[in-house]
């Protein structure tokens, strides 16, 4: 991307067409700001990957130039690359307190904690940098301390608002600035960057304080052992699982290092002030199981989580028993569905008591429906909407919706599509290189790199592995054909020697015959694939390791 003089140029990086991933850069007089550096959660289709983030790679060429990264809430699909995305930029971080305590924790995994500037900005508080004022304003979502940004520059005003809801904030933890909100639209928004995971919904969700009560309500008609799961980062919902567990006379214990550092966080913050004190399992061995309510990680099904082990009978602190409950005070997030069926489904099959948002009103969503993006529209008054933060089917929906409340222009792009405002006009003027990263065990690696397709085609087509042993002068004296995940041990240790059997000497002609070239390296493989392939209809990736006689090293 060459160097542009007029105008404010907005390049989608992740997050454009998905839900997840979010991170977006803002570009005027050749000076960056940088919007979030989120997590993207994967499926299964990456075998021991779970998460994923945007590239930061286009942004390696202006890092001189980029002046700020801002997050606007403490959300993983917000927050979670901050460590991996960094140092590609080399500027300062503005987050809220409860958003840089969690960007803190994650930093410390890679020993980052004292290299990244962050710096705590209260909701209300305005940064400047040399092309841009970026104002914090108080948003309602499922975290605390949600904010959306007044981005304001010489050629645009930009609001940038991808998590959000209309909700009162009757409970004190979080403020809907309707003020500031007001005082925006008096300047002028030319484009609005807005939330569209619920776009699909006609009607307003019920309050926190709804959950709240209903939860209360709930909980103490409930006997037996019971486990409830919600998102480790809404505080909100934790303290109104508290206050339910208290009403009911139980023991609120904390399952999940996530949920526990979440908690201790918010304390720090401020959170938690009113609330009940909670526990840790260590803390709370000697209670009965009718006498504590679980709270714990896991409502997305994650088979590292804390309710993936209780599930599966293998916590050392639960275990459910017939007629326990387990409460999922939680949404099911866009390609968790079959995780989250299955391990509810078999808590069911086990005589578990399952609670869900379609049996029970025990969880309201932080993202807004048509009548909240109606009211947001008639509140900010945008010239451009610009739909983000939905899959392709959510966007469609929402431009079609935004032009029928009256909107005058309404827009959409995909990661890596950069667009030009001056002078009211928006349009796309270049792609750049996006990609998408995968974190392997703390390790990044590109989803489209050769190791992960080996590994896809392992997880789909299994492995085979062809050892073969030659003599100096070039004949074949073993082979050993192995495999772990073609047929049970039994059967392809039958397979095998009939395999070996077969090819054996067909082989060793050809190895005496024109020695070990390239050629006949694939020859050993093609045949012996061949032979599994007409016993199992399977075709394995193939993995050929040669060792000659006399020589240390395999070939």
């Amino acid at each position: 991307m060459t160097k542009k003089n007029e105008g404010l140029y907005f390049v989608l990086l992740g997050g454009a067409d998905e839900i997840g991933m979010n991170m977006y850069a803002y570009c005027v007089n050749n000076k960056w700001i940088v919007v979030d550096a989120g997590y993207g959660f994967l499926n299964d289709d990456y075998p021991g990957i779970e998460m994923c983030y945007a590239s930061p790679e286009f942004l390696k060429e202006f890092s001189g130039d980029i002046e700020a990264l801002f997050i606007t809430h403490a959300h993983e699909d917000h927050m979670g690359a901050v460590a991996q995305v960094w140092p590609s930029l080399q500027c300062p971080v503005y987050a809220t307190p409860f958003a840089v305590g969690l960007i803190t924790e994650r930093l410390k995994e890679y020993k980052m904690e004292d290299i990244v500037p962050l710096q705590i900005v209260h909701a209300g508080e305005t940064i400047k940098t040399t092309s841009f004022e970026v104002k914090f304003v108080s948003l309602v979502h499922s975290v605390p301390e949600t904010c959306g940004l007044f981005i304001k520059s010489e050629y645009a005003n930009i609001f940038h608002a991808t998590d959000w809801r209309m909700d009162e904030g009757k409970l004190g933890n979080a403020v809907f600035d309707s003020k500031s909100l007001e005082e925006a639209s008096k300047e002028g928004i030319d484009m609005f960057v807005c939330d569209s995971t619920n776009v699909l919904l006609d009607h307003e969700q019920p309050s926190e304080l709804d959950i709240r009560k209903n939860l209360i309500n709930l909980i103490p008609n409930i006997k037996g052992g019971l486990v409830a799961t919600c998102f480790a980062s809404n505080i909100t919902r934790l303290e109104s699982l508290v206050l339910a567990a208290d009403a009911a006379g139980r023991t609120p214990i904390l399952l999940g290092r996530s949920l526990q550092t979440n908690v201790r966080i918010a304390k720090e913050c401020g959170y938690f002030k009113d609330t009940p004190r909670t526990y840790l399992p260590e803390e709370a061995s000697n209670l009965t199981s009718d006498k504590a309510l679980y709270i714990c990680t896991g409502s997305q099904a994650n088979y590292r989580s804390a309710l993936s082990i209780i599930a599966k009978g293998e916590s050392k602190y639960v275990k459910l028993d017939k007629n326990d409950t387990v409460i999922f005070s939680s949404k099911i997030i866009p390609g968790n569905e079959d995780k989250i069926e299955h391990m509810q489904e078999q808590m069911i099959a086990d005589g578990v008591n399952v609670i869900t948002e379609e049996t029970a009103q025990i969880h309201t969503s932080g993202h807004p429906s048509k009548d909240e993006l109606k009211q947001m529209y008639e509140l900010l008054k945008p010239k451009i909407v610009f739909p983000v933060h939905g899959d392709k089917r959510f966007i469609r929906e929402h431009k079609r919706f935004a032009s029928s409340c009256g909107v005058s222009e309404v827009c959409s792009g995909k990661n890596g599509d950069v667009f030009k405002l001056l002078d009211g006009k928006l349009e796309k003027v270049e792609e750049v290189f996006s990609d998408v990263i995968g974190v392997d065990r703390g390790r990044s690696v590109s989803l489209s790199s050769e190791l992960i397709k080996n590994r896809r085609r392992i997880a789909y087509n299994c492995s085979l592995f062809i050892s073969v042993l030659i003599s100096a002068d070039n004949r074949l004296l073993d082979l050993k054909i192995t495999s772990i995940d073609i047929l049970e041990e039994q059967e392809w240790e039958k397979l095998a020697q009939e395999t070996k059997e077969k090819v054996f000497h067909v082989l060793d002609k050809e190895i005496q015959e024109k020695g070990l070239t390239s050629s006949v390296k694939d020859q050993i493989k093609a045949r012996i694939r061949k032979e599994i392939f007409k016993a199992t209809d399977i075709k394995p990736v193939t993995i050929l390791h040669i060792f000659k006689q006399g020589e240390n090293q395999c070939q």
